[in-house]
């Protein structure tokens, strides 16, 4: 598993649980509050049956006929109790019916009680009249409840799984397509600095070895002049290889300035290449939109892997219809190599007697990526390799 789809599971799944989590807890408070809500029409339920009952010769006709409409319209209950609170152990004993002896203990506090029976939901109030004190009791088996719990979940599990689903897709597009990205990166730069260095360390030792062994005695003229021009050799080396190597971190890392990018003829780019070795068709010009110093950097390593690589030394180059292809015919490219022909310091196994540092068409490629061109290679069995820039239209 890839360092981005292992990042991108952990956070999802991380995330998952935060939904998952919340939306419990929004389930549990919004069950709580229904019922809550519920409980409070009930007291409401207890007084208006209380006043109905033990008020009725107080009322005047019209709030009389208030109350009942009131009753009518409130929730509908199972049963309804009137208690006389006179003797306290009848009182209980009829209470515990209903409820708890710690509930009845806060009854006879004189505070409303809500309390759950069963299936039942219920409140008793203590209700004083002139005739005595009474504790009335108003249940209901709440039909709502059901229906209400069974919408809240079902709202609250798909509210969950569009969460998980989204999660996943921008998961999939974004956070994955980014963190294998940066991994890619971080893994190519790794790679960057320690082919880096190997490649560095061959000349400085090569020249290390030419000091060496010129200072172990006394040499002739003709001696020296030969070490130096191989310490020169190699010193020129290195400093192609610095080129290089700054010329692909300053490209990759869009610290090169680019300017006002000018507007050059493809016709006019190629033609610093042609030579006896190198062949170049121009069937339909066009226009070109970069910097020419870097366009330059990018066609010049294309041509001259064709050629480094071509039996006959020679490279093909075709311009058509915003496409450029090199060719040549060669030892051609393997289908294993050819997934990696383009990562730094990368170089085919059948390549191996034939000088070169593996920057050349990384760089190309990455001066190529940032001017829009598309570039890609193809190779038959017979060693015909085939380089396609497809360049973007200039309008």
């Amino acid at each position: 598993m890839k360092t981005g789809q292992k990042i991108s599971l952990m956070y999802s799944t991380i995330t998952i649980l935060i939904v998952i989590m919340v939306g419990g807890i929004f389930f549990f408070y919004s069950s709580t509050y229904a019922i809550n809500l519920y409980y409070k029409y009930l007291e409401e339920k207890a007084h208006i049956i209380a006043v109905e009952k033990f008020d009725k010769d107080e009322l005047d006709p019209v709030r009389y006929q208030n109350v009942q409409r009131r009753r009518r319209s409130s929730i509908p209950t199972s049963r309804e109790a009137f208690i006389s609170a006179k003797d306290s152990a009848k009182a209980n004993a009829q209470l515990r019916k209903f409820m708890s002896d710690k509930e009845i203990k806060k009854l006879r506090k004189n505070e409303v009680v809500d309390f759950r029976n069963g299936k039942e939901y219920g409140a008793a109030i203590v209700y004083n009249d002139n005739t005595g004190v009474y504790v009335v009791v108003a249940t209901s088996t709440n039909p709502y409840s059901e229906e209400l719990w069974n919408t809240m979940f079902w709202a609250v599990l798909w509210v969950i799984v569009i969460a998980i689903v989204i999660l996943v897709i921008i998961s999939r597009i974004y956070a994955i397509r980014v963190v294998d990205r940066i991994d890619e990166d971080y893994q190519t730069e790794k790679m960057f600095v320690n082919n880096a260095s190997h490649e560095i360390n061959n000349p400085l030792t090569a020249i290390q070895g030419e000091c060496e062994i010129a200072l172990m005695k006394d040499r002739d003229a003709a001696f020296y002049r030969n070490s130096l021009q191989r310490i020169g050799k190699e010193t020129d080396r290195i400093i192609r290889i610095m080129a290089n190597l700054l010329t692909f971190s300053h490209v990759r890392a869009n610290e090169i300035n680019p300017g006002d990018p000018d507007y050059v003829k493809i016709s006019i780019a190629l033609e610093q290449f042609r030579d006896e070795d190198t062949k170049i068709t121009i069937n339909h010009d066009f226009i070109v939109r970069g910097r020419p110093d870097l366009l330059g950097i990018a066609l010049r390593n294309i041509i001259s892997n064709a050629r480094k690589y071509s039996n006959d030394g020679k490279a093909i180059v075709v311009a058509d219809r915003n496409t450029v292809t090199v060719s040549d015919k060669g030892t051609g490219i393997s289908k294993n190599d050819i997934r990696h022909i383009f990562e730094p310091f990368y170089r085919g196994e059948n390549v191996a007697g034939v000088s070169g540092h593996g920057i050349g068409l990384s760089l190309a490629k990455a001066i190529f990526e940032r001017t829009g061109v598309k570039v890609s290679v193809s190779s038959t069995d017979d060693g015909l390799t085939t380089f396609t820039m497809k360049f973007p239209k200039v309008h």
